[in-house]
């Protein structure tokens, strides 16, 4: 059983974007691996606020970033 994990920024994610990333990612299993791998395929996508993220030491959730959430 294929199992996908997905870390993303909180702000990221709405209704709308969490339900195209888990049909999307099922799907991708599905075109890759076949039907019945899409069929027990589990996605788990995992939202954390950006201010809890850092890169190269550098803290996301800034208040003076402004492009924390939004889409590339």
């Amino acid at each position: 059983m294929p199992f996908i994990e997905v870390k993303i920024f909180e702000e990221r994610l709405t209704p709308e974007t969490e339900a195209a990333l888990l049909t999307e990612l099922s799907g991708a299993v599905g075109r890759t691996l076949g039907p019945d791998a899409e069929a027990s395929t589990w996605v788990v996508l995992h939202g954390t606020p950006a201010q809890r993220w850092a890169v190269a030491g550098e803290v996301q959730g800034r208040a003076d970033r402004d492009d924390v959430g939004a889409p590339a």
